[in-house]
């Protein structure tokens, strides 16, 4: 149970909301595609962060150490599957037809 336990908790509880947004195609349009990744990475981050807190105290730098690494990273993830999940749902509903 090191640092990235909560991290680890808030995978599972980000790829069940992605499921659950997919399920209702929110992976075929570009904003609300945008809106649930936004979501599944804060429901990552939120148990990951309260349990770094808790693990090294929050008289730490907590979101220096477990979120601003990683912002950029998760933001251009994001922009470069909100640019391409979509694009490849009308591709293959194209070649369906």
């Amino acid at each position: 149970m090191g640092p990235t336990a909560g991290y680890l908790v808030g995978f599972l509880v980000a790829a069940t909301a992605c499921g659950w947004f997919a399920e209702r195609g929110f992976d075929r349009n570009y904003t609300k595609l945008f809106y649930a990744l936004l979501i599944s990475n804060i429901l990552l981050y939120a148990p990951g962060l309260l349990w770094l807190g808790s693990l090294i105290g929050w008289d730490k730098p907590v979101l220096e150490l477990g979120l601003y690494p990683f912002v950029m990273g998760d933001l251009l993830k994001i922009a470069m599957a909100v640019l391409l999940l979509p694009s490849a749902w009308k591709l293959v509903k194209r070649l369906k037809q």
